[in-house]
């Protein structure tokens, strides 16, 4: 199975990474950055960005066969990550520390729409799972939410229980939690 991931041409372009003076252009290079960044994460199925640890990436640092090299200061990735936390594609775990967030390349309401519309096309209504056995039990394998990172996957169902499809009940651990779902369609 391929698991390369496919860059656009942009991301061989070196001026790419150094945050751009001018306001318009630096939009569009966000904007860039953060398609880039969505892309790879669903690609990859990943959830969290540790920014230290990700500047030495493929993601963030170019080295080509030219000896062109660039990598992304931590400065301009937290900008970037600033402008997808205002577009609601990502999250600071920390806020003041802007040192990691979560990845949304897809919302927690559209994951809240996935699991519901498992639980109703599997008939498991009225029925309860645990946390656990929605992101990695046997009846979950095969849909995109298997292997959803658990703090994805706890505002999923908040959203569920808000709608009134879900009632959680306490383990425990997260991951021993139940859930009942009500076959309700959300």
């Amino acid at each position: 199975m391929e698991n390369s991931f496919s860059f656009p041409s942009i991301h061989n372009f070196p001026p790419f990474y150094t945050l751009q003076p001018t306001q318009t252009t630096w939009q569009n290079q966000a904007a860039l950055w953060s398609e880039i960044i969505l892309a790879y994460y669903r690609h990859h199925k990943l959830y969290r960005l540790e920014l230290f640890e990700s500047l030495n990436s493929e993601l963030f640092n170019f080295n080509n066969n030219q000896g062109i090299k660039r990598r992304l200061r931590l400065e301009t990735l937290q900008a970037i990550i600033d402008t997808m936390v205002k577009r609601g594609t990502a999250e600071w775990e920390s806020p003041p520390k802007k040192v990691s967030a979560i990845i949304y390349w897809r919302k927690p309401e559209e994951w809240a729409n996935l699991i519901n519309n498992w639980i109703l096309e599997t008939g498991m209504s009225n029925s309860i799972v645990t946390v656990y056995e929605i992101a990695h039990g046997e009846s979950s394998e095969g849909f995109e939410f298997h292997g959803l990172d658990q703090t994805i996957l706890m505002k999923a169902l908040d959203i569920l229980v808000k709608k009134g499809v879900a009632q959680i009940f306490q383990g425990t651990s997260t991951d021993d939690m139940g859930v009942k779902f009500f076959g309700i369609n959300g």
